[in-house]
């Protein structure tokens, strides 16, 4: 099986289902065997085409009678990589491009499909493209297409942010993501990290706001090397690390963290600790609890209990922090999870199963309210896990205000005991806005992140939510999501 082969199935499983294309495209991978090059290489097509699908499919368009709808997945997407490699890998001959497409099209679908293919690709190399959407007369169209995002993200962006700071962002998002490190604080230095990346054939340079940050030049998997098999270092984006300083966790503290997997954020507040006290790391699912338990070994970590289920009042008393890490739309992370990008895409709907999950059948708007239900939802489990004076981190990886400010400013008027925190006292200012971390791609150049702390004050008296209680909020948060 060669790359190419592995990028076309990876591509039609990807659209003709539900699943994420990291875990598809890992499976054909060790199915096929290949050797690094060529591993790249597939890796390459995959997240490329995904990545600029929108631009490729409306070049396509333009050149395929009836457009790509139509056409079988496996066509479309034999289509798609030859563009992609036309456009986008320049050591790779064009015609070698179309050569390659049109055998994948004779593999997976017939002699029609493949003069298909093999006409539109030596069209679009021996003609003018069309234009795109001119940016003066059609903005939203001409970011969306040009820059290959989701026509209803560039609009809802154009509201916030404004024309050029949307346009920044979608670059940032069409950047292959920087691989950063965090140094384990318990078992080393970040100088001492730098030495040994670089004696394992690694550059680094700083991170860009955390000094326990370092960039790993190049990229490439890491999970090999010695010093990560040893525990010296966290994959970790550096925006993950602003709702930890946020949390402020301290020696011999009590520390509940909600939504623990993969584990980043658990460890990181483990070694803010100085690995005194306790953490109590709740995991709803097995497979990423195993692979939280594995983080927390490798790393070292002794002070941390991980537990597979939700964190309740009949499985933990109150603590001094808790970490509510909340499942969201990931909005501030596209570049780093390029098939989510197109969830949002309403045209995308018209190709999806009548069987795949809810979320993906819900116009954009209700997809935000649905998470921002059960993102109080959580948020109001986590007030009653909290001691008084204690304090609650809400952090999200999403830019929409569906899921982080109006989840808190829901959230106080329900739970009027809490009050919300200035963020400047704990973290770089410059992530600061209304008292809130909010880390923007256009601004700061790192995946968007939203945290909030909230401070038990007053002598409230702790009052656990009973499962029934629990079961009538999930039913009023989801009417009013509707």
């Amino acid at each position: 099986m060669d790359a190419r082969k592995v990028a076309l199935l990876s591509l039609a499983e990807w659209e003709s289902g539900d699943q994420k294309i990291d875990a598809i495209l890992d499976r054909e991978l060790r199915n096929a065997g290949l050797d690094e090059r060529d591993t790249a290489l597939a890796r390459n097509l995959t997240y490329g085409v995904l990545r600029w699908k929108g631009r490729l499919d409306w070049v396509l368009d333009q050149y395929v009678k009836g457009g790509l709808k139509p056409l079988p997945i496996a066509i479309r997407n034999a289509l798609r990589l030859g563009l992609y490699q036309i456009d986008y890998l320049d050591r790779i001959p064009p015609r070698a491009a179309v050569n390659e497409s049109v055998n994948l099209a004779k593999r997976y679908g017939h002699k029609g499909t493949a003069g298909l293919v093999n006409a539109v690709l030596r069209n679009i190399l021996t003609s003018l493209r069309p234009d795109f959407p001119e940016i003066d007369a059609e903005p939203v169209d001409h970011v969306s297409v040009v820059y290959s995002h989701p026509r209803v993200l560039v609009e809802r962006w154009f509201s916030r942010f404004g024309v050029e700071s949307t346009v920044v962002s979608c670059e940032y998002f069409n950047e292959v993501p920087r691989l950063v490190a965090r140094v384990n604080a318990l078992a080393c230095d970040t100088p001492a990290l730098a030495e040994a990346l670089k004696a394992e054939g690694k550059e680094t340079r700083p991170g860009r706001y955390f000094d326990e940050c370092l960039e790993i030049l190049g990229g490439g998997d890491v999970t090999g090397l010695r010093c990560f098999q040893e525990g010296l270092l966290q994959i970790q984006d550096e925006s993950t690390l602003a709702s930890v300083r946020l949390l402020d966790p301290r020696p011999g503290e009590e520390i509940i963290d909600m939504c623990a997997a993969p584990g980043g954020k658990t460890t990181y507040i483990a070694e803010r600790m100085r690995g005194e006290g306790t953490i109590r790391a709740f995991e709803i699912s097995k497979k990423r609890a195993e692979m939280l338990t594995s983080n927390v070994r490798r790393l070292g970590i002794t002070n941390c209990e991980v537990l597979c289920g939700e964190a309740t009042s009949e499985v933990t008393g109150p603590a001094d922090g808790v970490l509510v890490d909340a499942p969201c739309t990931g909005t501030g992370t596209l570049g780093r999870r390029v098939d989510s990008r197109w969830k949002f895409d309403l045209l995308a709907r018209d190709r999806v199963r009548e069987d795949v999950d809810e979320l993906r059948r819900l116009h954009p708007r209700q997809i935000f309210a649905r998470q921002s239900s059960r993102q109080l939802r959580l948020l109001l489990q986590a007030a009653d896990l909290v001691k008084e004076d204690g304090r609650i981190v809400y952090s999200t990886c999403t830019l929409e205000p569906e899921e982080n400010e109006q989840v808190i400013e829901r959230f106080l008027k329900k739970r009027p005991e809490f009050v919300l925190e200035d963020a400047s006292y704990f973290v770089p200012g410059m992530f600061v806005d209304g008292g809130v971390v909010r880390i923007l791609p256009h601004r700061h150049a790192i995946d968007g992140a939203f945290a909030a702390r909230l401070v038990r004050k007053g002598r409230t008296p702790l009052r656990m939510m009973k499962a029934e209680e629990i079961e009538a909020l999930e039913v009023d948060l989801a009417q009013e999501a509707t």
